[in-house]
């Protein structure tokens, strides 16, 4: 019972990760003129995705860890 709970674990940290990610990605625009480069970010949506970050390594780990039978 143990193995398939770590499995769902280590694909809700990829989710998780991939959301992280695209949120990420998402809250940022840039604009190129020639040698000219201005950005901006999103604060909040950069936060969020650090928090989806966070989550999936503990997903991630605790999927390991119980897919291995160390917990």
């Amino acid at each position: 019972m143990k193995k398939p709970l770590g499995i769902i674990l280590v694909i809700g940290a990829l989710v998780l990760g991939y959301l992280g990610y695209t949120k990420l990605d998402s809250g940022k625009a840039e604009i190129k003129i020639g040698d000219l480069e201005i950005s901006a970010s999103d604060k909040d949506t950069k936060q969020e995705a650090y928090i989806y970050f966070g989550l999936a390594a503990v997903a991630l780990i605790a999927g390991l860890m119980i897919s291995r039978g160390k917990a």
